[in-house]
């Protein structure tokens, strides 16, 4: 059956059962007493009911702010969490990228070692080529050493065992010096080819572009050749005394004196015909340089005229100097007088 009585029933029920096994006092006295007590009794249930109450409330809200702050400190704690993670990924993915970039340049360095040996071939092979080519090309001594025609436009020599003898002249005593173009200027020419270079622009007058293009080498080099040459030329013929044995004659004699232009100088008493043969034109010269216009600036060329020195005995030497003052005696005649008679004989030969 469904209980249907009140709770107001139900409290006096428990009440009366409570209280049903105790003996209610008669007297009046006796029960204010008992009455008084349970007053009391109940006042006292009531406050610790209430102070009881209030606790709850105070744990309750104290739980719930515990709640709250571990609900925050989760919430950051999830959030340091998840942009760790998000490093822990980016720095993932970096690293990832640098593997690859490294297995890439590994892979790249080992097909570059594997191919450097063929390159290197291919590079000697092309650069053999080139030589070859070059070389085949190239205007050279060679090419017209058997022609005396040609030997003759280009050098004025007849033949080439007679070019090949002035060589010898030139280079006599050098070998191993530091002026022996042989061991000075390694380069793709040989020093017949060096001569043959510079006698070509000394009879023709061409440019040492030209020269460069001709021979095949750089315009430096082809400077370097002509400096180097024109010294051992100048050194050697300066210091050569030849015998002109027919000075005497009046065919020589008229030559001689229609040759312009020209100056006379005395020496030691004898006098001197210097015959203005040649004028070289350069940009820069270790030894006697000619004077500069200052116009023209720092690449002004120079000029340096070479001179024959005939003395009335027959005597011929060669002496350079610009076209301003006379030329720088051989050294032979600076020292002092010096016997120039038809009996005086040098190594250097007849002219």
């Amino acid at each position: 059956m469904k209980n249907t009585s009140s709770p107001q029933d139900n409290s006096r029920a428990a009440l009366l059962h409570d209280h049903n096994t105790y003996c209610i006092p008669e007297e009046p006295a006796a029960l204010k007493s008992l009455v008084k007590d349970l007053k009391d009794t109940v006042h006292h249930q009531a406050e610790l009911l209430l102070r009881l109450r209030e606790a709850a409330e105070a744990t309750q809200m104290e739980r719930q702010e515990l709640q709250e702050k571990a609900g925050d400190r989760n919430w950051t704690l999830v959030s340091e969490l998840g942009e760790r993670i998000s490093q822990l990924e980016t720095e993932n993915q970096n690293l990832s990228c640098k593997l690859d970039q490294q297995e890439t340049t590994g892979r790249l360095r080992k097909e570059l070692d594997a191919s450097g040996a063929t390159v290197l071939s291919l590079s000697r092979q092309l650069r053999g080529l080139h030589k070859a080519l070059a070389h085949h090309g190239a205007f050279s001594l060679e090419t017209i050493k058997s022609s005396t025609k040609w030997l003759r436009f280009y050098t004025g020599f007849d033949g080439y065992p007679r070019l090949m003898n002035f060589l010898d002249f030139l280079l006599d005593g050098k070998e191993g010096d530091e002026g022996n173009p042989d061991n000075a200027l390694q380069s793709a020419l040989t020093p017949e080819n060096q001569l043959f270079l510079v006698l070509v622009r000394l009879r023709l007058g061409l440019l040492l572009q030209d020269l460069a293009f001709r021979f095949h080498i750089s315009e430096s080099t082809a400077s370097r050749y002509w400096l180097n040459w024109t010294e051992i030329l100048e050194q050697r013929l300066r210091q050569n005394t030849n015998r002109f044995a027919r000075f005497r004659s009046p065919a020589v004699r008229r030559y001689v004196d229609a040759f312009k232009p020209q100056r006379r100088l005395r020496l030691h008493g004898m006098s001197l015909v210097a015959l203005d043969c040649a004028e070289l034109f350069f940009e820069a010269q270790r030894g006697a340089r000619g004077k500069r216009d200052a116009q023209r600036g720092p690449r002004a060329h120079y000029s340096v005229h070479g001179w024959a020195l005939a003395a009335p005995s027959g005597f011929l030497t060669f002496g350079a100097g610009t076209s301003d003052e006379l030329p720088t005696l051989p050294p032979f005649l600076q020292d002092g007088p010096v016997d120039l008679t038809a009996s005086r004989r040098q190594p250097g030969g007849e002219c």
